[in-house]
This record gives structure tokens, sequence and C-alpha cells, in this order.
């Protein structure tokens, strides 16, 4: 008798957990300390409205889930996400000249925070993602600072990396079939 008392319990403590089906793209890599995953899923809607481009008008939305890994170097916890990055994509089609690029934007999701942008693409087939990642800026106003005193102080940024990955995009499925 019990059982039944806790399924609707069971039911809307478990909605929030499904998650949009996310398609790896390509194996994680290294880069200043941290680990760069990427993905893609179906668009998304995104507050605030006009932050980039909107999901009806989109194939994908593409993500860089990055955290510190053990030897991070300034000051970020392994596995904690990486603020204030500057995260810059390139996509092509392996049989396209057509380039797409943008910037990704700090967001967060159900699953934790990440970069992404949502982006049209150029039909079904195999792309090459290039990721260029970049440390914080410095000497503006929403600057993301770093210690250098020798008693609390961290190591220097570390220099811009570029990052490739290859996935087949066949599409995303439909919006709420996951």
């Amino acid at each position: 008798m019990h059982l039944f008392k806790l399924i609707p319990f069971c039911l809307l403590t478990c909605a929030g957990a499904l998650h949009a089906a996310e398609y790896p793209i390509g194996a994680p890599q290294h880069c200043g300390g941290m680990e760069v995953g990427a993905v893609y899923l179906q668009p998304i809607e995104m507050e605030p409205a006009g932050m980039m481009r909107p999901a009806a008008e989109s194939d994908v939305h593409l993500e860089a889930d990055i955290s510190a890994l053990e030897d991070n170097r300034n000051g970020f916890q392994e596995g904690s996400f990486v603020p204030y990055l500057r995260i810059a994509y390139h996509l092509q089609r392996d049989d396209s000249e057509q380039l797409i690029s943008g910037d990704f934007h700090a967001m967060v999701a159900s699953d934790g925070p990440h970069y992404g942008d949502n982006v049209k693409l150029d039909g079904p087939g195999r792309y090459q993602l290039t990721l260029q990642v970049s440390p914080p800026d410095t000497g503006h106003d929403h600057s993301f600072g770093r210690h250098t005193d020798r008693e609390t102080g961290v190591a220097p940024w570390f220099q811009p990396c570029e990052l490739t990955y290859s996935f087949v995009y066949a599409g995303t499925g439909k919006k709420g079939g996951y």
C-alpha cells in the first residue's frame, strides 16, 4: 500500500533528472591545465533573449564543457568549472567551403555551467570543429584577476590553445523525444 503513495513522489523528483540527449564530439582534450569536452544537442532557448541565435533558427547547440585538471596551476580545484574563458569556434563540413564561426558564451543548464552557442550548420555530414581557448581577459572592468604575490599567488595564465574535433552530424532528433 505504501508503495503506491511513493509513485507520485518519485515521478515528481525524477522528472528534473531528464536531460536533452547530448552527442559527443570526439574525445575530451587537454589544454592549459583543463579538460575540454565538446558535445552538441538540439538548439536551446536562452535568457537573456538575443544572447545567441534563436533556437528556431538553429540546428544544434554546441557546448564546450571545461573543467580543471589535477595539475591546474591557476588555483582551480580538479573537476571545477573554469570561468571567464574566451572560446572562439570554427566549424566546417568536410565537403564544403562554408566556414561557420562564432564565440561561445558562458551559461548554466541543469547539468551545470559550460560554454556554448546555438549554431546553424551546413546540412548533414562530417564536420571539423576547432575551438580556440584563451585565458580570461585582463585590463578592463570585468577582468578575472589572479593573485601574484608569493603567499597566495597562482601561475600566469596559460597560453591560448587550439583544439580540433571531428564528428558526423545527422540531426538531433525530435525535440522532447529523449
